[in-house]
Formats: C-alpha cells, structure tokens, sequence
C-alpha cells in the first residue's frame, strides 16, 4: 500500500496534530511494513526540503506567509501535482484543523481519482473576532467541500463529532482514532527529579502542558494563573508551565501582576523523554481549556499514563479524556474560581488523588494506545481501498 499523509506541519515541530501524524507513522512503518509519505510545509520556511525520519519520507514546502498558524502559498499546486505523481499513492490522508494545504490535495487527488481521508481534529474557532469570522468563512470556501470530497472523516472521538455543528451532515462519513500514548514511555515512575531540578520542598505541584503562542489562547492558561492564585492563599503550592511560544511574555507579566512570581515556574520547552518525569511528579495536571479547539487533550492521557489525576473543562473532546469524577475533575471553562475548587479538592485529598490516578492509569492503557491507534487507522484505510 502507498500511503501519503498531508498535514500542516510535521515532526520535529511537535503540537497535537504533528505528535498523532508522527507515532501513527511510526507504526505503520515499524510493525505493518507501510512507508508512508509525509507532504507538509516547511516550519523553517526557508526552502524546499526532503528528508527522512525514523523511516518516515517527508517532503517540506516553503509558505509564502501564515494567517494566524495557517501557512499558506498560493504555488503550491503545482509542486503538489509533481509529488503526487511521481509517489502514485493508492490513498491520501489529509489532515485539518489547521486548512489549506489539505484543501487543496483533497482537489487535485479528486481529479487524479485517488480516495482522500480526511482526519478532521477540531473546530476552527479563533482567538479573535476577525480570526473567527475567517474561521467560520473557511468552512464555506474550502471546508464543506473537502468534507464532500473525503470518503471518510475520522474525528478523534464520537463525543466531539456529535457536539461539532460542522459534522452533523456528514456523520455517516465519520469514524474514530483516537490519539494514544506510548506505554513504554508514559507509566507510573516516581522520582524527585522536579524537586532537584527547581529546589523544590513540601509544594504541592500543580503542571500545565502546552504551547504559549497567540494562538494558543484556547487552552486557557490564564485563567489556571489565576486560580493558582486563589489556591495559594490556603496550599503551599507551585503551578509548572512547560511549553514555549510567542505569548510567554504575557503569561510572565500576568503571573507577577498577581504577585505570583515565586510561584510559578516557566520549564519553557521540555523533551518528549523528560516529560513523563513532570507527569510523574505533579499531584494534578490542568488542562483548562474554553473552546471547541480543544478537540481531545493529549496531554490528560499522557498524564494519567503516569497516574496523576486530571483536571480538564466542559469542552471539546476533554469530557471524552476525562472521566468526571473517575480518573479526575470537570470544570466549567472561563470559571478561575470552580478551576481553584478543583485543585484544591485533588491536593487536599491524597486517597481521592491517588484512586483517580489508578482508575485513570488503567483506563487509558486499555483504551489509549498508538498501537490501537494505527490499527483503527488501517482498518478505515482498508475499508475505503476495499482491502
């Protein structure tokens, strides 16, 4: 099989889309003996590139500029047309909420009769009102068709297409992968490495994950600083911010207008190998997330792998990597007080922390593996080739 996979960005850049593009690849590699092919576009943007990663044929393309973390160029088409041929891919897999460069091979393979799947992650929502009128336009200028144009769509949990207003017509279309995690890297191991690295004590650790850009302002972390806050008032207690991006600075001043410099830690970027040590160590990982460009949480199931209890909002796909009241705590988004109830409720209870860490542990190496992961994916590949 020739498979070829379109995503907006590829590993070493690492967000949600480019971690499950990349350990589906892996394993489609590893264990099915499947070399798929990677087109996305050039993080760098310097020039056009090939390269090979752990087996893996990426071709990177050079953007002429971005719209909010959208790269995009207009010359693209041709390159597309040329790659496409001279791989002969029996099945595209294109991967949105990031749009265009999907958009436009879902269009070219259409005319070539190649069968397009589209892995469809989230809702295009926007940090702003002129970033969401041209998030909203985006699905009746390029959207709706490629929905057309997909034989199937995966979406990353029944939970998220059934709340998505864009998926409602095409639900017969729809099938579900869930991310995974990889169990060898991500289980219960306890350490002091936090507490040698940051000369911690008696703090009780409270960990965000995720990238601090612009754009990323969904995930709420603002207000997590502020509950923090509210919960430092009554528990000795440090809020870790692992993640890098354009918004930093925003958070730092934010965390020094609330008097809460001595409080928080920003890690800044972490290694995929490190990362289960931050887990690990935390009494609670917060993912506070306030819209529908949330579409599942990875980082909620990476910490439970390590069997740390959760705390996640009422949105997106987080309800369907939280059990409420199981494995960790759903708040209402936007709502820094209920967030600090939450935290507190974990921290001040140790036989509630650890039974949601141990039901948590256990559910998601039951149900979130890449392992299962890629065999889900195959499965629907297959299914559309007739295979």
């Amino acid at each position: 099989m020739n498979l070829m996979i379109v995503t907006p960005y590829f590993y070493p850049k690492m967000g949600g889309v480019e971690k499950y593009v990349y350990e589906i690849s892996l394993r489609l590699n590893k264990k099915y003996g499947i070399d798929p092919v990677i087109i996305c576009s050039n993080w760098d943007n310097d020039r056009y590139k090939e390269d090979f990663i752990d087996g893996i044929k990426i071709y990177r393309l050079p953007y002429l500029f971005k719209i909010s973390s959208t790269p995009i160029n207009p010359f693209w088409n041709k390159k597309l047309h040329s790659i496409i041929d001279k791989e002969n891919p029996d099945i595209i897999n294109g991967h949105i909420p990031v749009p265009y460069i999907a958009d436009v091979v879902a269009r070219i393979v259409h005319r070539k009769n190649i069968p397009f799947v589209l892995t469809y992650h989230n809702d295009l929502t926007g940090y702003n009102p002129l970033v969401r009128l041209l998030s909203k336009a985006y699905y009746y200028t390029l959207g709706f068709k490629t929905f057309d144009l997909s034989q199937r769509i995966i979406v990353t949990s029944e939970y998220y297409a059934k709340n998505s207003p864009y998926l409602k017509k095409y639900y017969q279309k729809l099938r579900i992968v869930s991310p995974g995690i990889d169990v060898k890297k991500y289980n219960i191991n306890r350490t002091n490495y936090l507490k040698g690295k940051y000369n911690l004590k008696d703090e009780k650790i409270v960990l965000f994950v995720g990238q601090l850009n612009k754009e990323s302002q969904h995930k709420g972390l603002d207000y997590l600083i502020k509950a923090v806050k509210i919960v430092s008032d009554s528990i000795n207690v440090k809020l870790i911010i692992v993640g890098t991006g354009n918004y930093i600075e925003y958070y730092k001043n934010m965390a020094e207008s609330y008097g809460m410099t001595s409080r928080v830690i920003f890690a800044g970027y972490i290694d995929d190998s490190d990362l289960p040590k931050y887990y690990n160590e935390s009494d609670v990982v917060v993912l506070p997330s306030y819209n529908r460009a949330e579409g599942f949480g990875m980082v909620l199931i990476e910490a439970l792998a390590c069997g740390t209890p959760v705390i996640g909002t009422t949105v997106g796909g987080i309800p369907y990597a939280i059990k409420n009241d199981e494995d960790g705590l759903l708040v209402p988004p936007k709502d820094s007080e209920a967030l600090a109830d939450a935290i507190k409720q974990i921290l001040t209870d140790e036989k509630l922390a650890e039974g949601m860490g141990r039901r948590g542990y256990e559910r998601v190496n039951k149900e979130f593996t890449w392992e299962k992961s890629t065999e889900n994916f195959l499965e629907i590949v297959r299914e559309v080739l007739g295979e």
